[in-house]
């Protein structure tokens, strides 16, 4: 019994360690064919934040002025000839708003929806420029303008003129600085301001942008 136990001891610890060598490479080779993959997808990306603000009141003059704000994150995408940036803004995923008003303006992720601007936990924000009206700039310098963007929320769009300044740096463009104005009505069904009691918010919503890094090509 003994003599028989040693001679297969040998084979089955060969048989062990082939196994072992197999499972390591065939491991080796799904990571491999996982980094060419995303190689060869050569997808060219970014992100970044931004600040919301507006303001609300009673009447016409916004009597009794409040601020609204909120700050957000983005993520950007080339998609050939345009760049797409985007914000998961429902159930504050990607947009906190300040002074207790978080749930009622992006709804939560119980699925319970805006209670002012019909948010629910999957809206998002997306923002599209075509590159041909934006200026690129050379290695290490500067570029800035204004080119026009489509705005979709809600399931509607709209467009709005975005002002910008970016600087190259290593192969990827840093947002300096960007901004726009976003008329919230027109994205909404009844297209009127947004209004709890005889509280309504401005229509007219400030985005900037402070802080970005784009991966694209021009």
């Amino acid at each position: 019994m003994n003599i028989k136990h040693s001679v297969n001891a040998p084979a089955l610890s060969g048989k062990r360690s082939m196994l072992r060598r197999f499972v390591t490479v065939a491991t080796m080779g799904v990571l491999m064919l996982g980094v060419a993959s995303a190689a060869a997808d050569g997808k060219k990306e970014g992100k970044g934040s931004y600040s919301v603000a507006t303001i609300a009141g009673v009447g016409d003059g916004y009597t009794g002025k409040l601020d609204v704000k909120g700050d957000g994150k983005f993520k950007v995408q080339d998609e050939g000839d345009k760049l797409v940036f985007i914000s998961h803004v429902g159930a504050g995923k990607e947009l906190n708003m300040k002074d207790g008003r978080q749930k009622h303006t992006c709804g939560d992720d119980k699925g319970e929806g805006s209670k002012i601007a019909g948010m629910n936990k999957d809206t998002k924000v997306k923002l599209t420029i075509e590159k041909s009206k934006l200026t690129f700039p050379e290695a290490g310098k500067e570029a800035s303008g204004t080119a026009p963007g489509k705005i979709n929320f809600l399931g509607k769009e709209s467009t709005v003129t975005v002002k910008y300044s970016v600087k190259e740096d290593g192969g990827k463009f840093v947002i300096k600085n960007a901004s726009f104005d976003f008329d919230y009505t027109k994205h909404m069904g009844d297209g009127k301001k947004v209004c709890l009691m005889l509280v309504c918010v401005r229509p007219t919503v400030n985005i900037n942008i402070s802080n970005g890094v784009v991966e694209a090509s021009k």
